[in-house]
């Protein structure tokens, strides 16, 4: 190494002191500065990646070992097409495992190695994006697929990362769907907020379906949204913004050949907090009697059998008690819209059920509670 350092120096020194060039000894001479650089990248890069493909093949859950190969990795990415290949292999093993964690390498690695030329602070919006990664994401085709993914996720809250990385490393298109369950953090703010907020997430490569939950009004109380056919259900849609659609209660849509029935809404239990700070609160936010006679009609139309089931909520048999906040007291809990999804899962023939609100990735029977974790419709 030290071989090679010495010779660079004197080919630095050479460079400088020459003074007539054409291109073509410009370019030998680049080169020459060049190739020990590479070698010795490529050098360090195969003593990283026995480590990053025992990583891969065992899925080892040791964040601080995973946090020292993003380190290693990050240091030769971007000079190294094997160290690029290999920060993108050890994002796609890990990112189900630790998003967060992930989300955070991915940023780094765009502002390291990403088209941009320089990164501002301006570059950033108030919900955390970076609008010039985005703009490479959307580029981005890094993986092949044969046909469009149906992605479910849980509430997001305003927080689209691990979004954006899904997007990224998947290579998704508008073809793909992300349905989120509730409380997607669109349609909180309202205001000028609001409005580049979505200008944000209508250039990421996918299309969102968004059930209602219970931090967000509900599209249709806004005036800026039309109803649309959608896969064989009404939709909201506003046109400015086509890929982020609000999926309406009591619809069923026609998603990978599978009939799915859409039911929001849940009760808030910061209801007051967010009222004694004059922050976004709605009485609208659990399912109405009218909404609760159009699913219960609906699904009569069907003869109670549907494939899968997608609400904010959970029926009350299955709440996640651990998920519970010691300092909320559940007596006072309004858990009607819990007791209403009880009887109807009790008399509905299904074969899944998504739900997110509590905050947890579990599964209980055939209800799968999801969070910031990803599942495929297949």
């Amino acid at each position: 190494m030290a071989d090679n350092a010495i010779a660079y120096c004197q080919s630095v020194n050479k460079l400088r002191l020459k003074v007539d060039y054409n291109m073509d000894d410009l370019l030998n001479d680049l080169r020459k500065l060049i190739e020990p650089v590479q070698a010795l990248v490529n050098q360090a890069t195969s003593y990283i990646e026995p480590e990053v493909n025992y990583l891969i093949n065992k899925g080892i859950a040791n964040k601080k070992l995973i946090e020292k190969t993003f380190d290693d990795l990050l240091n030769y990415a971007g000079m190294s097409q094997s160290a690029d290949v290999l920060f993108k292999r050890l994002c796609n093993r890990y990112f189900f495992i630790f998003p967060d964690l992930v989300s955070d390498y991915i940023s780094f690695y765009l502002y390291m190695y990403g088209d941009d030329d320089e990164c501002y602070a301006e570059n950033y919006d108030d919900e955390g994006f970076h609008k010039n990664s985005i703009d490479t994401i959307k580029e981005a085709k890094l993986t092949m697929k044969n046909k469009p993914m149906v992605i479910i996720t849980g509430d997001t809250h305003g927080d689209f990362r691990h979004i954006e990385s899904l997007c990224f490393f998947s290579g998704t298109s508008n073809e793909d769907l992300l349905i989120i369950l509730g409380d997607a953090g669109i349609n909180y703010y309202g205001g000028k907020k609001e409005i580049n907020f979505k200008r944000l997430l209508s250039k990421l490569p996918i299309t969102m379906l968004c059930i209602h939950g219970n931090h967000e009004r509900r599209p249709e109380t806004l005036g800026t949204y039309k109803e649309i056919l959608w896969n064989g259900g009404i939709v909201y849609m506003e046109e400015v913004f086509p890929n982020l659609l609000f999926a309406k209660d009591g619809e069923i849509y026609n998603i990978n050949g599978r009939k799915c029935i859409v039911i929001g809404g849940a009760y808030s239990v910061d209801k007051e907090y967010r009222i004694e700070r004059n922050w976004g609160w709605w009485d609208d936010e659990q399912p109405s009697d009218e909404i609760k006679k159009k699913v219960e009609d609906r699904l009569d139309s069907e003869q109670w059998q549907v494939d899968v089931v997608l609400t904010h909520t959970t029926p009350l048999k299955y709440e996640p008690r651990e998920m519970f906040l010691d300092f909320i007291d559940d007596s006072k809990v309004d858990k009607s819209t819990e007791i209403w999804l009880d009887t109807i899962e009790d008399k509905l023939d299904y074969k899944e059920w998504y739900c997110g609100h509590y905050h947890t990735n579990k599964k209980i029977d055939k209800i799968r509670f999801l969070y910031n974790d990803f599942y495929e419709l297949k």
